[in-house]
C-alpha cells in the first residue's frame, strides 16, 4: 500500500499551503469575527483561486474533479481558515453541471462562471427531513414545459448570496426524487441568514421556493441526457461516475463532500496540534516548558494519533471514490464522523494546553474550537453518519432509520 503522494499532488498541496499563508494567514482571525462573507468578497475569492488554478470554472476544475487532489484542498484550506471551503466546495456541484446546461442558461450562466462571478449552492437539507434526505419535501410539479417547485431548504451554505443552486426535489405525485438546477435571476428565491457557532465567515441560510418556476430542461436527468445525445459526460473522474452506476444520485454525490469534511477536520485539528506543540515548547511554568510535564505529553500523544488515523482514513475514503469502490459510501461515513470527533476532541485539548490563553481571541485556538463543533453535523450528523455505515455492514433488512 503507498502512502505517498505523488510528485503532482505534492506540488499541489505544497503550492497551496504557500498560497493559504501568504493570502489569508494574516486577515483570518480579524475577518472572521466580521460574520459572513458578501457576495462581492466571495467573488474576489474565487479570482484569487482561480489565478492560481483552482477555479469552479471549466478550466480550473481539475482540483474538484479528482477526489485525491480535493481531498488535499479541504485539508490544506481547512487548516487556514475553515469558512473558505464550503464557499468552494458547495459552489463547485452546480458549477460542474453548467457546462452540460441548455444553450438557453449555458449564455447567461458560462460566462460568468468563467470569470470567477459564480456563487453557487447544494440546496438538500430540510427543515423536516434534516439528514434523512429519502423524505424531502420540496416538490416539483412538471406543468408544460416548466416545473413548480414548493419548499424549504435550510442551512445551505452560499444560501444568501448564491446566483445558481442544484436543489433536490421530489415529484408530488411518484414520490421519485432529482435534482433541478435553478438560476435565481430567471427563477427567483427567497433566502435568510442563519447563524452559527463556527465557519463565521461562511454564508449559511434558508431558501424559500414559492411557485418556482423552473424550465424542464433544468432537471438533473435532462441535463445528462441532453449531454450524452451531444457527446458530452459529466465531467468527473472514471472512478466517481461509476459510483453513480452503483449507488443512487444523492448517495455517490455525497460521497466526495463527506470525506472532504473529514480532510476538513484534519486540517483544522493540524492547525490546532501545531500551535500547541510550539506553545509547550516555548511555555514555561515551575520552572520548565510545560512540555516536559506528563500530562501535558499525554495530550500531545492523543492529539498526534487522532490526526494521523483521521488523515487516513479521509485518504482512504478518498482512494475508495478514485476507483469507483461502493464501499466509498461507507468509508466517507466514517471519514466524517472520525475526523470531525477527532477534531473536536484535538481542539479542546489545544484550549486546555494553552490554558487562559487558548480562550482568548487574540489566538485562533477558540476559532479551531468552534469550526471543529461544526463538522459534526453540516453534510450528515455523526449520529446519521454511523447508522449508514453499520447499514452497509449489516447489509439490506437491518436499516435502523426505515
Amino acid at each position: 500500500m503507498d502512502f505517498d503522494f505523488t510528485e503532482e499532488q505534492r506540488m499541489f498541496r505544497d503550492a497551496l499551503q504557500d498560497f493559504m499563508q501568504r493570502e489569508y494567514g494574516p486577515i483570518v482571525d480579524k475577518r472572521d469575527r466580521e460574520g459572513p462573507f458578501t457576495r462581492e468578497e466571495e467573488i474576489e475569492i474565487n479570482k484569487k483561486f482561480q489565478a492560481i488554478g483552482i477555479g469552479i470554472d471549466p478550466e480550473n476544475m481539475k482540483a474538484y474533479l479528482d477526489p485525491t487532489l480535493f481531498g488535499i484542498m479541504s485539508e490544506e484550506m481547512s487548516k487556514v481558515w475553515a469558512s473558505l471551503t464550503p464557499l468552494l466546495g458547495m459552489g463547485a456541484i452546480p458549477a460542474i453541471y453548467v457546462p452540460l446546461a441548455s444553450d438557453d442558461m449555458k449564455g447567461r450562466v458560462l460566462p460568468r462562471l468563467e470569470k470567477g462571478e459564480f456563487v453557487g449552492a447544494f440546496a438538500e437539507t430540510e427543515p423536516e427531513a434534516g439528514c434523512d434526505t429519502r423524505d424531502i419535501q420540496t416538490t416539483a410539479r412538471l406543468e408544460g414545459d416548466y416545473y413548480i417547485v414548493n419548499g424549504t431548504k435550510t442551512w445551505i451554505s452560499n444560501a444568501v448570496t448564491c446566483d445558481t443552486a442544484f436543489v433536490g426535489v421530489k415529484d408530488p405525485e411518484t414520490g421519485a426524487q432529482t435534482f433541478l438546477l435553478i438560476e435565481k435571476e430567471v427563477s427567483p428565491w427567497e433566502t435568510s441568514p442563519l447563524h452559527k457557532i463556527g465557519w463565521n465567515a461562511s454564508d449559511t441560510g434558508e431558501m424559500f421556493f414559492d411557485n418556482c418556476k423552473v424550465p424542464k430542461e433544468n432537471e438533473m436527468g435532462a441535463i445528462l441526457k441532453s449531454a450524452f445525445e451531444k457527446g458530452q459526460t459529466l465531467p468527473i473522474s472514471e472512478g466517481f461516475m461509476k459510483l453513480f452506476t452503483t449507488l443512487t444520485p444523492t448517495t455517490a454525490l455525497l460521497t466526495l463532500p463527506r470525506a472532504g469534511m473529514g480532510l476538513m477536520s484534519v486540517g483544522i485539528a493540524q492547525a490546532a496540534f501545531e500551535a500547541s506543540v510550539n506553545y509547550a515548547k516555548e511555555r514555561v511554568t515551575f520552572g520548565k516548558p510545560i512540555g516536559k510535564h506528563q500530562l501535558i505529553q499525554n495530550m500531545l500523544y492523543e492529539m498526534n494519533l487522532l490526526i494521523e488515523t483521521a488523515r487516513l482514513l479521509g485518504y482512504k475514503a478518498i482512494d475508495t471514490i478514485s476507483k469507483g469502490d461502493p464501499d466509498a459510501r461507507r468509508l466517507s461515513s466514517m471519514a466524517k464522523v472520525y475526523g470531525g470527533e477527532s477534531a473536536v476532541k484535538v481542539t479542546y485539548h489545544a484550549i486546555q494546553i494553552h490554558g487562559a490563553n487558548g480562550l482568548s481571541q487574540e489566538l485562533p485556538l477558540e476559532r479551531y474550537f468552534r469550526d471543529a463543533r461544526m463538522q459534526t453535523i453540516p453534510d450528515g450528523t455523526s449520529e446519521m453518519m454511523k447508522l449508514i455505515s453499520t447499514y452497509t455492514i449489516l447489509g439490506k433488512g437491518f436499516s435502523a432509520y426505515a
